[in-house]
């Protein structure tokens, strides 16, 4: 049974997957139509990456406000593992967003290109079918497996990054091999994780340790004592019978105490 993030992640893409899969399937897991920006072919140098084409136009505020955003989500994935993506950002062919082009670059997070559209060129927006503000997400083959209208597409909501995350772990459209790597890759970081966190003395074929190095354990507290604990359990058994016969007789002497009290009051009633 899924649960915590797993099924929190699940969920918003079911939602996502309902509404959007149902205004455009036919171009979901298929490559875009090839499109450039004069002589640069973005969608080319992502082949092996997820990407994440985000349509912003630079004369509208809230657009500069995403492409701002998009370096915290960018950060927050790359905490969490999520390195090799590939983000770009095409402006649209506007004459004021042309001319605002400087404030989306300026806008847009170090290390994420923004690509200016040329006025003679085939709109690449229009390639794309798509609009101001949306997402395009692309699995490691190139393939569409997510397009994110507004208002879904707003980076204070939880869809672009649970898109982007769901796009980097899992091949939907299938037979993508960049995805057995990715397989691999994830299972031979859980064993080194799961390797490291057994300590030298617990692995198999490890030596016991000699005198010295058992007296450094007791000396160091919060150090683990490779000891047997059968022999610990019967040395402490013969500690307290010694102590118990060695427990002065005051001890019992409140009980005594007790029991004399109770029967005076016995006798008085």
């Amino acid at each position: 049974m899924m649960r915590g993030p797993s099924l929190f992640i699940a969920s918003l893409l079911g939602l996502l997957t309902s509404i959007l899969s149902a205004s455009n399937d036919t171009s979901f897991c298929k490559p875009p139509p090839p499109w450039s920006v004069a002589d640069e072919e973005p969608m080319g140098r992502s082949i092996g990456q997820v990407a994440v084409v985000a349509l912003l136009q630079a004369s509208c505020g809230f657009c500069l406000i995403q492409a701002a955003n998009m370096g915290p989500l960018r950060d927050k994935l790359a905490d969490r593992g999520l390195t090799n993506i590939s983000y770009i950002i095409v402006n649209d062919q506007s004459f004021l967003s042309k001319h605002m082009f400087p404030e989306l670059k300026r806008s847009a997070p170090a290390g994420i290109p923004v690509y200016q559209q040329l006025p003679d060129q085939e709109d690449v927006w229009k390639i794309l079918d798509g609009s101001k503000d949306d997402f395009l997400v692309y699995d490691r083959c190139g393939r569409l497996t997510f397009h994110i209208r507004l208002p879904f597409s707003y980076l204070h909501f939880p869809y672009v990054e649970a898109a982007i995350i769901s796009t980097y772990y899992e091949d939907y459209c299938q037979n993508c091999s960049f995805y057995a790597n990715i397989t691999q890759n994830k299972m031979n970081e859980t064993f080194r994780h799961n390797a490291t966190d057994v300590k030298p003395e617990q692995r198999p074929g490890a030596e016991p340790p000699g005198p010295e190095e058992e007296q450094d354990n007791k000396d160091k507290p919060g150090k683990l004592r490779n000891i047997d604990h059968s022999e610990g359990h019967h040395e402490q058994q013969h500690q307290r019978a010694q102590s118990e016969r060695q427990q002065p007789n005051r001890d019992r002497e409140p009980q005594e105490a007790i029991d004399r009290r109770q029967s005076s009051a016995a006798l008085r009633q």
